[in-house]
């Protein structure tokens, strides 16, 4: 004891007294503090985090939205996206205006009968077409039926001629051809003859406009 009397002094005494209330303080203020003692003159500056704030908390401490901002520059152009089902066909609009008739064309003119039709003893048209002015290459092929024995003749305005003999019952086919060059519209035509009774079957007239007139041996 006397050792303790001479090394006890005042010193001593105040840091034996800090070390129980470091020890024990913060105990005893945790359960012994009455409730709603601790104020904010009692919080350390920065001591209260996020994590300590209740979530119901944090939400009221929230403003209000902020208005929007300025609109960014426009961003890259995305990939095409897939082609869509193809949609339902709309209803057809009104019929459109007549258009102005064209010009005659160039392609071949073209007549045809294939029914019997019969071939007088004198020389009379068989088929007709009518051309514009220009320069035209004609042919015709005519198939022919006698009754009788006889002759059939047929001639093209614009040159050609074909002649054949028809023993009666029997048919046969007669080619023509020639060229022809107008200087104003006018017809290309087929003219036959028969010396006996005879019928034409089957006849046909084409003519082809060239740039030039050429002969074609009838």
């Amino acid at each position: 004891m006397d050792f303790v009397r001479r090394h006890l002094t005042y010193a001593n005494v105040a840091a034996t007294l800090a070390l129980f209330f470091a020890l024990g303080g913060a105990a005893y203020a945790a359960s012994q503090l009455p409730r709603n003692s601790v104020d904010t003159a009692q919080l350390k500056r920065e001591a209260v985090t996020a994590g300590k704030i209740a979530k119901k908390t944090r939400a009221q401490l929230r403003g209000d939205r902020g208005p929007a901002g300025a609109e960014g520059p426009q961003g890259k152009t995305g990939k095409r996206g897939p082609k869509g089902a193809t949609g339902a066909r709309g209803a057809q609009g009104p019929r459109g205006e007549r258009g102005e008739k064209g010009e005659p064309g160039t392609g071949p003119a073209f007549e045809v009968f294939g029914m019997a039709k019969p071939i007088a003893p004198t020389a009379a048209p068989v088929l007709a077409e009518n051309l514009g002015a220009g320069s035209y290459v004609v042919s015709a092929n005519v198939v022919v039926e006698a009754a009788l024995d006889g002759t059939v003749a047929c001639t093209l305005n614009g040159g050609g001629e074909a002649v054949a003999s028809v023993p009666a019952g029997n048919a046969t086919t007669l080619s023509l051809s020639g060229a022809r060059t107008l200087s104003a519209a006018g017809p290309a035509t087929l003219t036959c003859f028969a010396t006996g009774g005879a019928t034409a079957k089957y006849a046909n007239l084409v003519a082809i406009q060239v740039k030039a007139q050429s002969r074609v041996p009838g």
